[in-house]
């Protein structure tokens, strides 16, 4: 029954200007097709379940959902209905529970302008507990658009059973509609160019910077103002939500894609995927996927203020590396070009460049030519909100002579919109108001007109916002970033060298056991089956174990111990969070060897002890998960490496590979080996930095 349009002859009308026995036309629209906000106005709000309607290529409805579960009195309903010009008379069909009452105010808007009600009334449903129609009034349209109805429960929510519908009927025979999506239009401002006759141009450029700015009133759940779109890789700010004490997720991130996709084809060789050369010990390294793949490095937190810009400069530089295939059953060599791309921000709060990371972009030896930047929402239950993001002081500096160039000139692109039935065309993009400014702004959502302005601003005079910089550091910090990777690479083979022999190893302990409810899996004896494939679950099926979860290994003899390597699968939702992992050599004297509050948000982690430990068993109790529907966790495999490593490893330090003139190739060690070059070259296994 969801957009069901039907003709009705030879009803009796109360429309205005009708005739008695005119053509009639009825539309019902679904009542789960929108949004749960506040009394207040505040979008996300739980509290009523409208769960959307899944709709074909063509706009059809694939279900038939409905409103249910009103628990919040505090909460309302709102939707956004696309009317023709003309007058309608609207209903609800709703089914309220036998002898109870449930009292309503529907609200109309123009999201144009928001503070003129259109139609407002007070209406209330007697329960008869099956779906009944209940005549709300007369609305008149004075020109086609989305309308926002408000709909708020002012007594007997508890009462609802469900909404299925609204209901309208017209003598015009356009029909009313629903948007095809709930979340709104992503927005893009593309190919910043400059008018400036000396700019370079093509890919001239190694460094860009960019400030961006999310006011007030855009701080919504799912927004993401991205600021520098470069060489396959992009970096901006997002509202992600809250922490668990109530802190704004105003997170930072930066992630490349892959030269191809583990979505695809999940054997993606290693040349062909993005890579984290290096990062800060307060970034979060990890993959992303469903909308290409790559490498994601985030900052989650804090990290900044609406209504303040943050600044972000990036920089990219080439890489020679090479890795092997079999070619008609030879190892052949392959020599690879790459660049190197690193970001920084800057919230502007006292504390100067952060470094974000530098990420590895495969196949590639284009340097900086212009980027693109965009607004997105990607969160549908908020794509009622009106989101604006502002842009200014794009610069990109030359590599033939270090000049900052400003770049003035946009582009505009954008999803969805058109003048196709269910299509919304929120969204508005150009320069503000004030042409001193030289501000770019992007707007999506809230169901309003476009907004389309110039693509040009002014060239800047002033240089200040780049010429300010100190680029050596933010150079330092990139051949810094080299020799880490290096020295995590020779780190983690060592691991893999030193790594011991599981068998006959057994999980004599543990604080219980999944033996149904996951198959051949949930027995902690597969931590240390050298299985990758079957893992441990804490029991969940008849009982749920609680936290802390712990397993006891006996490794059959006393072994110096130097690292340890915990693995977990895929499902970010049954990692660790909090660990202790103790020693002993008679399972009954216990030596704590390493403990961490906060593990890494990864599959997999190794830690390296400070020294190595004498033991025979060994036991890891996990204190906290990252599960967020109940006290679960699975570790596939434990590892464990000899005492080697860990002499080994705590000696292995990076060098920051400076080069004290720029034609000059050094080391790690700081050891000239050539002149006249530039970039990395990886050979032999050796790499070499070159400035």
């Amino acid at each position: 029954m969801i957009d069901f349009r039907k003709m009705v002859f030879g009803a009796a009308l109360t429309l205005c200007a009708m005739n008695s026995y005119a053509t009639v036309y009825e539309t019902e629209l679904s009542a789960a097709h929108g949004y749960v906000e506040t009394l207040d106005g505040k979008p996300g709000a739980s509290g009523i379940s409208i769960p959307g309607e899944w709709r074909d290529s063509n706009g059809i409805p694939m279900n038939q959902n409905s409103l249910t579960a009103w628990t919040d009195a505090n909460a309302c309903a709102v939707y956004y209905f696309h009317h023709p010009i003309g007058t309608v008379t609207s209903a609800i069909k709703m089914n309220v529970k036998q002898g109870t009452t449930a009292k309503f105010r529907l609200t109309v808007v123009n999201p144009n302008s928001p503070s003129t009600q259109i139609f407002s009334k007070e209406f209330q449903v007697n329960g008869t507990g099956s779906d009944a129609e209940t005549t709300i009034g007369d609305i008149n349209f004075k020109r086609p658009a989305y309308y926002r109805y408000r709909l708020e429960c002012l007594s007997g929510n508890q009462n609802i059973t469900r909404i299925r519908s609204f209901k309208f009927k017209s003598t015009t025979e356009e029909a009313p509609y629903l948007a095809n999506y709930l979340s709104s239009p992503s927005v893009h401002l593309t190919t910043w160019g400059s008018t400036d006759p000396n700019a370079p141009k093509g890919d001239a450029y190694d460094w860009c910077f960019m400030e961006i700015m999310l006011p007030q009133e855009s701080d919504i759940i799912g927004t993401y103002a991205m600021a520098l779109g470069v060489l396959n890789g992009y970096m901006g700010i997002q509202m992600n939500g809250y922490t668990a004490d109530g802190s704004p997720r105003h997170d930072v991130l930066f992630s490349m894609w892959d030269d191809g996709s583990t979505d695809e084809d999940p054997n993606l060789p290693e040349y062909m995927r993005a890579g984290a050369v290096d990062w800060d010990p307060l970034t979060t390294t990890n993959r992303f996927g469903n909308e290409g793949t790559g490498v994601q490095t985030y900052r989650k937190g804090p990290y900044w203020t609406p209504g303040k810009y943050v600044q972000f400069i990036t920089n990219c530089r080439p890489e020679t590396t090479s890795y092997t295939t079999e070619v008609n059953g030879k190892p052949t060599v392959h020599t690879q070009h790459n660049m190197l791309v690193s970001a920084w921000f800057n919230a502007l709060d006292g504390k100067g460049w952060q470094y974000m990371a530098t990420v590895r972009k495969r196949n590639s030896t284009t340097y900086f030519d212009a980027w693109y930047s965009f607004l997105e929402n990607y969160n549908a239950s908020t794509g009622q909100a009106n989101r604006i993001a502002y842009y200014r002081n794009g610069y990109m500096r030359a590599r033939s002579n270090g000049k900052w160039y400003y770049r003035n000139s946009v582009g505009f692109g954008h999803t969805d919109g058109g003048d196709n039935t269910g299509a919304r065309t929120d969204y508005g993009q150009g320069t503000t108001d004030n042409p001193a400014d030289r501000t770019f702004f992007m707007q999506t959502g809230g169901y309003t007109s476009t907004n389309k302005t110039k693509t040009t601003v002014a060239l800047a005079t002033d240089y200040t916002p780049v010429d300010t910089i100190n680029i050596t550091p933010l150079n330092d910090r990139v051949l810094t970033a080299i020799a880490n990777e290096k020295a995590r690479i020779e780190k983690e083979q060592l691991f893999v060298d030193n790594l011991m022999d599981k068998t006959g190893w057994e999980a004599i302990e543990y604080s219980s056991e999944e033996t149904a409810g996951e198959g051949t899996n949930g027995r902690a004896q597969q931590t240390v089956d050298s299985d990758d494939d079957t893992y441990w679950h804490p029991q969940w099926y008849g009982s749920t174990a609680q936290l802390p979860h712990y397993i006891v290994v006996d490794m059959k003899d006393v072994k110096n111990v130097g690292g340890f390597e915990i693995k977990m699968g895929d499902n970010a939702n049954r990692h660790i969070k909090a660990y202790d992992i103790y020693g002993s050599t008679d399972n009954a004297n216990w030596t704590l060897l390493c403990s961490d509050d906060n593990a890494p948000s990864k599959s997999s982690f190794r830690v390296i002890l400070d020294k190595a430990a004498d033991i025979r068993y060994f036991k890891i109790v996990v204190r906290q998960t990252t599960a967020t529907d109940g006290p679960f966790l699975r570790i596939y495999e434990m590892n464990v490496a000899s005492g080697a490593v860990a002499t080994a490893v705590n000696h292995i330090t990076a060098n920051n590979g400076t080069s004290p003139d720029n034609n000059t190739i050094y080391n790690i060690s700081g050891q000239k080996i050539g002149e006249d070059a530039k970039g990395i070259v990886i050979s032999n296994g050796r790499k070499y930095i070159r400035k």
